[in-house]
């Protein structure tokens, strides 16, 4: 497993390394909802046992809003924020993912380079490259030394027929 993979895993399983969004939304957004819900069935019970209460059902219903404004107001706004923190780290993940693909590509094609092209000493290779060079370099020159010595002859024989 590589280095980042070890990292993006234990920052998923450490639960004790909360961004202040997080902390953010368990805190406040949390509590809001409870508080929320506990007077919504907390009414709803109290109506249940007793139908008296329905007689003053409109305050409950203004605790509730009172309460369920700002609340929504509070969470929509803590959503909003959590959810951008949340889709950063994706799009950072994903770049991870992204280059660690390419880079395990990179490696598999350079892996099966070396396994069709094991490594030889290069010395060896150069040195034998630079004699087949040295030796087809000396055959050129003995080529053509040995034309230009038939140019010579042949420009003595025509001085020689020329006197």
């Amino acid at each position: 497993m590589t280095e980042w993979k070890k990292k993006v895993i234990g920052e998923v399983m450490d639960k004790k390394k909360l961004s202040f969004n997080d902390w953010l939304m368990k805190r406040t957004g949390l509590l809001i909802v409870y508080a929320w819900v506990m007077l919504a069935v907390g009414f709803f019970v109290l109506t249940a046992w007793d139908m008296s209460y329905l007689e003053n059902s409109e305050q409950y219903v203004s605790i509730l809003a009172i309460i369920g404004g700002p609340a929504l107001l509070i969470i929509t706004k803590t959503l909003d924020s959590w959810n951008q923190e949340k889709q950063n780290q994706i799009s950072d993940y994903e770049a991870q993912a992204q280059h660690e693909r390419a880079m395990d590509e990179i490696r598999v094609r350079h892996e099966a380079d070396m396994e069709r092209n094991p490594h030889c000493d290069k010395q060896e290779a150069t040195d034998s490259i630079q004699d087949v060079k040295i030796q087809s370099l000396e055959q050129k020159l003995s080529n053509s030394l040995d034309k230009v010595a038939d140019l010579e002859s042949e420009i003595i024989a025509l001085k020689n027929k020329n006197k």
